[in-house]
């Protein structure tokens, strides 16, 4: 078993290589990235491999979680779904880098979205706070 770097070092390798992409296409994925500590500079040792996808249609967590654990050789890999619903996950999930995009340009615009989202529900998660706190 490897650790999270050099589990995103093959993974990074595969997206380079174009041996990624089979992978990608068999589980209708629009957009992979890679995002957390794994992706960050620095002496400390990550716990685990955080990535995020967004499926064309039908989700296939499972299937794509197999697909990147053999390949990989690493079981620690935190998968974020990338759906819309979830401003904060969604924004964080796109803070890294690609790794796949189905067509040109499909990372740079969810990237956008998402964090256009969280922007724009950030007063309605402030005003939940307030709530809690009277």
């Amino acid at each position: 078993m490897s650790d999270a770097r050099t589990a995103l070092a093959t993974l990074r390798q595969a997206a380079d290589d174009g041996s990624l992409d089979p992978i990608m296409e068999r589980n209708g994925v629009r957009v992979f990235g890679a995002f957390g500590s794994a992706t960050l500079a620095g002496d400390h040792t990550p716990s685990d491999l955080d990535v995020g996808v967004q499926f064309k249609d039908r989700l296939k967590v499972l299937e794509l979680l197999d697909e990147l654990t053999e390949l990989t050789r690493y079981d620690r890999i935190d998968l974020t779904v990338i759906d819309g619903e979830h401003p904060v996950s969604d924004a964080e999930a796109m803070t890294g880098f690609p790794l796949y995009e189905a067509e040109p340009g499909a990372y740079a615009t969810l990237q956008m979205a998402a964090l256009a989202h969280r922007r724009d529900t950030e007063w309605l998660r402030l005003l939940d706070l307030q709530r809690m706190a009277e």
